[in-house]
């Protein structure tokens, strides 16, 4: 069997997957998913500027808090401020604007996945159609992303092994995966206890509220 019929059947499997998917999950969830995740990608590649601004924004102002700036000297908070390097730099643009895109799509997902948000719909055909399509614009956007991370991987290794070579894929995205986590605990680590109370209490208020409306019903 050639290389090209074995990247053949692996690509009809990877479509039959997401056709399947499709059929599962309903027109609507899949066009919302569908057009969400092209607009947000265009948006990130022709706008993603604005995000980075405001990243680096907040970043600067976690800065502003860590030094006080809300209690203590103005005058210091502000040089610690203007000290402080970018979040987002132009070498982590990119990741950073992926990442982005990623939480969005994923977020839609879930939510789509849920009736109670998105109806079905009744056409079962057109909702395999609407998988497909999904399961190419994801191959088109996220082959570039993994090509980076298989050109570690010698072609000869694939051959001989492919499991060997599958584990060192996902060792190569889990350690890409770690260190981002770390990076972002770097970061907000050293926040003061009340923002961290602020956050936490956040999260609770957003996590009991779909709850809250669920018991009414």
């Amino acid at each position: 069997m050639t290389t090209e019929t074995q990247i053949l059947i692996a690509f009809a499997l990877y479509l039959i997957f997401f056709g399947w998917l499709g059929h599962r999950r309903g027109v609507w969830p899949e066009l919302t998913l569908l057009i969400v995740t092209v607009a947000s990608w265009v948006l990130l590649q022709e706008r993603g500027s604005i995000v980075v601004r405001m990243t680096n924004f907040a970043g600067k102002f976690m800065v502003l808090i860590r030094s006080g700036g809300l209690t203590g000297s103005t005058e210091d908070a502000l040089q610690a401020v203007s000290e402080a390097p970018n979040v987002i730099t132009d070498e982590n643009q990119y990741g950073f604007l992926f990442l982005v895109w990623a939480v969005i799509v994923l977020v839609t997902y879930i939510l789509t996945s849920n009736p109670k948000i998105v109806r079905r719909g009744k056409h079962g055909f057109v909702a395999v159609l609407l998988g497909l399509a999904n399961g190419l614009v994801f191959a088109a956007l996220l082959l570039p992303v993994l090509g980076q991370v298989l050109t570690t991987i010698p072609a000869e290794q694939v051959e001989a092994a492919p499991l060997n070579a599958l584990f060192v894929l996902v060792s190569e995205l889990w350690q890409a995966f770690v260190t981002t986590v770390q990076n972002i605990w770097q970061w907000v680590q050293p926040l003061p206890p009340s923002v961290w109370l602020i956050i936490i209490t956040l999260l609770l208020v957003l996590i009991a509220w779909p709850m809250r409306r669920s018991a009414k019903r």
